[in-house]
């Protein structure tokens, strides 16, 4: 697959609605983990996107591949539940309930400096270049200025935590690699197809850990699963399959440097803090270092 040599207008708007709904997510986990464990936040999250991507998908007169001569291709979207779905759903779930949202932005930021090694060994045509590597380190150095360098304290305090964010980083840069590689599905289908084999996988570790289903979740928690499930997975999903099929996997990940910037907005919008300074120094290496990682040469 080979994508233009530069992103248009139409790719980063695509990519500012995807940081969008996966730096959201953050505050939908938080209140959704007020009455569920983890692994339920992260099966309810998989099976709301599961059941409105499958509408997606036939609205646009899609249907999911027959298991039956498609086994390779079912096998390929089972990793992609794993790596890009069960699995950091259930880490960040769980590293939310001990560390500062502020450090775990700062491990989540690193998954484009992941994706650009991952990538550069795993494809031909996204190698790294002086340009590249420049503009993923000024869009991470953008995340620190933006948290501020006092957060970084807290490096080496909840390590199991810390380490499982720094696998969740690796995990969606395979993910892209992967999504990247595979043949070309509906993104509709893909991302549906995803979700269902994420939720089925999650199903049997959510019963076990609470056989009775004895949670009685109140009505934020409920709420905030299902618009974690419609917007910050269904929606994302459909968005990252869009743009990994058209601009590939560094560009795709790139969204990641962009969701401190997406936390902020929310804290300026509905709690009325206000930025400091150094946020527009922050926004300025940010979106710098997205437009040189993207750059053909």
């Amino acid at each position: 697959m080979t994508a233009p040599s530069r992103p248009s207008a139409r790719h980063y708007i695509l990519l500012l609605a995807l940081a969008s709904a996966w730096g959201s997510s953050f505050l939908f986990i938080e209140l959704a983990l007020a009455d569920l464990p983890p692994v339920m936040v992260a099966m309810g999250r998989t099976a709301v996107a599961a059941g409105i991507l499958y509408l997606v998908a036939k609205r646009q007169g899609h249907d999911l591949p027959s298991p039956i001569g498609n086994e390779r291709q079912w096998f390929i979207l089972a990793i992609l539940a794993i790596v890009g779905h069960a699995l950091p759903f259930f880490l960040i779930a769980n590293a939310q309930t001990q560390l500062d949202s502020n450090l775990a932005g700062i491990f989540i930021g690193a998954t484009p400096l992941v994706t650009l090694v991952v990538v550069h060994f795993g494809t031909r045509e996204e190698k790294m270049t002086k340009t590249r590597i420049t503009g993923v380190a000024a869009g991470f150095m953008g995340i620190v200025v933006l948290l501020g360098p006092d957060v970084l304290a807290g490096l080496g305090d909840d390590l199991l935590a810390q380490c499982s964010l720094l696998l969740v980083g690796l995990s969606f840069a395979i993910t892209a690699l992967i999504a990247r590689r595979m043949t070309p599905l509906p993104p509709a289908v893909a991302a549906c197809a995803v979700s269902i084999l994420a939720t089925v996988m999650l199903f049997p570790i959510a019963i076990a850990t609470d056989p009775g289903l004895s949670t009685s979740p109140g009505w934020f928690s409920i709420g905030a699963v299902f618009i974690l499930g419609a917007y910050c997975t269904g929606a994302a999903t459909l968005l990252f399959f869009i743009l990994v099929q058209e601009r590939g996997a560094n560009f795709v990940i790139s969204a990641n440097y962009l969701l401190p910037l997406v936390a902020m907005t929310l804290g300026v919008v509905f709690l009325s803090e206000q930025p400091r300074p150094e946020a527009f120094i922050a926004m300025a290496l940010i979106c710098g270092g997205i437009w040189l990682s993207n750059r053909s040469s």
